[in-house]
């Protein structure tokens, strides 16, 4: 398992081959990157380093602005943790770390990690206003005998494999198309909170999500099948992401999933998992209760 470490400690490295970037989704294009990284370190007999900011720069950047993230932090890591690197290092990003130049940032990176290699995504932009790039990379350290790898873009069935349409396809509800980009699941992650009970009124409880960061990137509003994951159990569901207007609750977004055979009588602050797999239908009002529960019922069908 890779060691976690910060940026900002006095941890220093002989030799490496080392990547740096928001890494938000860890989608196919990411994981061709760090497989690619990984072979190239084995090849040169030195430590794999995948540097990654936390928050997401363009958070701290442009706070005002809609920067959502695909995959949280804390979720991020975990993914990176079932990768054969040896280290992953977290860069601590805030308002003063987003003035660095990049010829600075570079300077200390190699000086801490002496890099035999770096991989650098096509698209990378870094160090303040985004002025570092694979060219200045490639001029700065013209003299370091330290080889500059541009990675290339990466397409999936001629399609660009970037974050920012898998974010796109999760704001549409196309939730499969993003797995099949992601490699894996779409999933929310938070715990189970006390909702006002309607659900178990009309013999269909929920189970009310809180999300662990509000950050993250929420699928529209509709009711989609999903895989509710609590304490590596995993269920089949009907998730709910809206504001149920048949019961006038307009001012707050819920994220609610019926869970299909669900013996557990409670998971209030439990930490859950909720895997979308497909977009069923949007929200709707309906005129009685009696409506909404023929409703559900064919949607439970749909699983």
């Amino acid at each position: 398992m890779p060691q976690l470490i910060k940026y900002s400690d006095n941890h220093t490295i002989d030799s490496s081959v080392l990547t740096f970037g928001n890494f938000d989704g860890i989608h196919l294009g990411h994981d061709k990157l760090i497989k690619s990284l990984i072979t190239k370190t084995k090849e040169i007999n030195s430590k794999s380093i995948l540097l990654t900011f936390n928050p997401h720069t363009r958070q701290v950047i442009d706070p005002n602005g809609c920067t959502s993230s695909i995959t949280p932090y804390r979720i991020k890591t975990d993914i990176l943790n079932r990768y054969n690197l040896d280290y992953i290092i977290t860069i601590d990003f805030d308002f003063e770390f987003s003035k660095i130049s990049h010829t600075v940032f570079i300077d200390k990176l190699v000086k801490k990690y002496n890099p035999k290699s770096i991989y650098i995504g096509y698209d990378n932009k870094f160090g303040y206003k985004g002025m570092g790039d694979y060219k200045f990379l490639i001029d700065h350290l013209k003299n370091k005998q330290i080889d500059i790898i541009k990675f290339p873009t990466f397409t999936h069935k001629n399609v660009l494999v970037k974050s920012s349409l898998i974010k796109n396809l999760i704001r549409n509800g196309s939730v499969d198309k993003a797995r099949i980009y992601l490699g894996r699941y779409f999933s929310l992650y938070g715990e189970i909170i006390k909702g006002k009970g309607v659900g178990k009124t009309i013999g269909f409880p929920t189970a009310n999500l809180k999300i662990f960061d509000d950050k993250q990137i929420i699928p529209k509003v509709g009711v989609y099948s999903v895989n509710f994951i609590v304490d590596g159990d995993i269920y089949k569901g009907v998730c709910n992401i809206g504001n149920r207007p048949t019961f006038d609750d307009h001012d707050k977004l819920t994220i609610e999933t019926h869970i299909v055979n669900f013996k557990r009588k409670n998971v209030y602050n439990k930490s859950v998992r909720i895997e979308f797999i497909k977009y069923i239908r949007e929200e709707k009002m309906f005129p009685h209760k009696k409506d909404l529960i023929k409703q559900i019922e064919k949607d439970v069908k749909v699983l």
